[in-house]
């Protein structure tokens, strides 16, 4: 606000005067007015105060949103005069009308004055919700399968796949299996996979490398550029055929298997690498083969080189069935290509670490966010994060100061997603223009409408006004913060039930259901 519209507005209300009568000396401190009111904008007042023959002070609470007075003493003892107090107020995010109480003391007579400052609420951000703009289909979330050949006793138990997969869980519908290299190996992993069919889990398979004797280096580890040798195509098909078998004779229905998980990535564990050229060999001659979904490439990111020959091939596409992705070093964005030939686009593998508590704080866990928003936004269908129980992940492990079975914040994330973009499909609405720390995503279920809201900065948002397209019956609506999770959050439906209201506030992630 303009300073000098604001005195303008501000002196009627506030003056206050002392005129000392003819022949006396009496201390004096009035206010004319009880009351000021503000609009709910930032800015910087003003106002004169006038005593006479007396010494004062103000007080008022140090958490409002009036500060920095010039002057918080003064007065004299010995004459009459003006003070002018300069102050700044806040602007007023809260989606609700605010006070605060100023206290003028007349420290000769132990009189007091006071003064209520009012502020008007923000009003309201609004964005409309359009149910005519589709997206992509939401398959699910969840995420890799501790390999018990390789972390050993860091494996999840059944009471925690319960508490991830469950009926009264977090809501995650996928989970990731590695597929070992030696069957014999392939038992060590079963009775937590039969736990996770039990519970309706949908379960794929990414191997790490084919067995040793398949391969240009004769080994199991990569390092050296091994890759698989062409004429082991069709038993590589059988390896995995066999895998997929293995599981269903014990209880677990594999949905899809990948041909290789980061084909283009060779460390010195279990690796394979396969070229683009490749690749489209495999999937053009030998993956109809394969008895269930078929997914190529997982690339370290999103190199589109590995799947465009596939996608371009009138062959090789009618094998593919899911474009799978991970996001080391970048790779989030729409894949026209995929979508063009009806491929799903399956984020399979990635996490965020620094190897300290840090891991699982607060602020990682937004970072987890702004990744799965970005996944959404670009039209992908599901999202599996690395191993489940990591101390960087959704269950501790004892490391970095977590308990073993710990749900860290991480899982708070993926938990309003899961509940509420899972099975539904994506939809139109609006966004705040110029505001990159608010991530918004909608999405429309037979009988309801779901907003996903996060606000990864650390000032509150304000009001937001959601104009719906359809009456609704009913809203619902949880909130996670640092604080708290998935706790209640009161959201205002209007009464022709075609506008709701919410208040965001810093550093939160809010899930809205809008029933039909």
């Amino acid at each position: 606000m303009n300073k000098s519209i604001f005195m303008i507005f501000l002196l009627p209300l506030f003056f206050l005067g002392c005129k000392k009568e003819e022949g006396t000396t009496a201390p004096s401190l009035e206010v004319s007015e009880d009351g000021m009111a503000l609009t709910h904008a930032a800015g910087r007042g003003e106002l004169t105060l006038r005593w006479a023959y007396s010494e004062w002070e103000l007080t008022s609470t140090s958490d409002g949103f009036l500060s920095d007075f010039t002057f918080k003493k003064g007065g004299s003892l010995a004459h009459a005069s003006a003070t002018r107090i300069q102050f700044n107020y806040s602007e007023n995010t809260t989606g609700e009308e605010r006070s605060q109480e100023l206290v003028f003391k007349n420290r000769t007579t132990g009189v007091e004055q006071k003064v209520n400052v009012s502020q008007s609420p923000k009003p309201p951000i609004t964005l409309a919700v359009n149910t005519a703009l589709k997206y992509q289909h939401i398959t699910g979330f969840g995420g890799m399968l501790n390999p018990a050949l390789w972390l050993g006793s860091n494996q999840l138990t059944e009471g925690e796949i319960e508490l991830l997969y469950g009926e009264d869980g977090l809501g995650f519908k996928m989970l990731r299996m590695m597929i070992y290299a030696d069957p014999a190996h392939w038992d060590r992993d079963l009775a937590i996979a039969k736990k996770a069919q039990s519970l309706g889990v949908r379960i794929f398979g990414s191997p790490w490398t084919p067995p040793a004797y398949m391969k240009s280096n004769q080994q199991q580890s990569g390092g050296n550029g091994g890759y698989l040798l062409p004429e082991y195509y069709q038993d590589y098909v059988d390896h995995l055929n066999a895998f997929v078998d293995y599981m269903a004779d014990n209880g677990v229905t594999i949905e899809a298997v990948s041909i290789q998980n980061e084909p283009d990535w060779d460390p010195d564990y279990d690796a394979c690498v396969w070229t683009p050229a490749q690749i489209l060999a495999f999937m053009k001659d030998y993956a109809n083969g394969i008895k269930v979904n078929v997914i190529a490439a997982e690339a370290v990111n999103f190199k589109k080189e590995y799947t465009d020959p596939v996608l371009n091939d009138p062959i090789a596409v009618q094998n593919l069935d899911i474009v799978g992705t991970h996001l080391y070093g970048g790779g989030i964005g729409d894949y026209p290509l995929a979508r063009q030939h009806g491929k799903e686009i399956w984020m399979t593998e990635h996490l965020h670490n620094t190897n300290s508590p840090n891991d699982w704080s607060w602020d990682q866990a937004l970072m987890v966010g702004e990744d799965i928003y970005g996944c959404m936004d670009a039209n992908f269908n599901a999202y599996i994060y690395w191993y489940l129980k990591r101390y960087y992940s959704m269950l501790g492990d004892g490391e970095q100061g977590t308990a073993v079975g710990q749900l860290l914040p991480r899982s708070t994330i993926m938990t309003h997603y899961a509940q509420y973009a899972t099975g539904r499909q994506r939809i139109g609405i609006d966004r705040i223009t110029g505001n990159n720390d608010f991530l918004l995503t909608a999405y429309e279920g037979e009988y309801d409408i779901t907003l996903v809201l996060q606000n990864s900065a650390e000032i509150h948002l304000g009001v937001i006004q959601f104009d719906l397209p359809i009456e609704i019956s009913s809203v619902e609506a949880m909130e996670s913060t640092e604080e708290s999770v998935m706790t209640s959050k009161n959201v205002a439906l209007s009464g022709d039930k075609r506008t709701v209201v919410v208040n965001v506030d810093a550093k939160s992630i809010v899930s809205i259901r809008l029933t039909k």
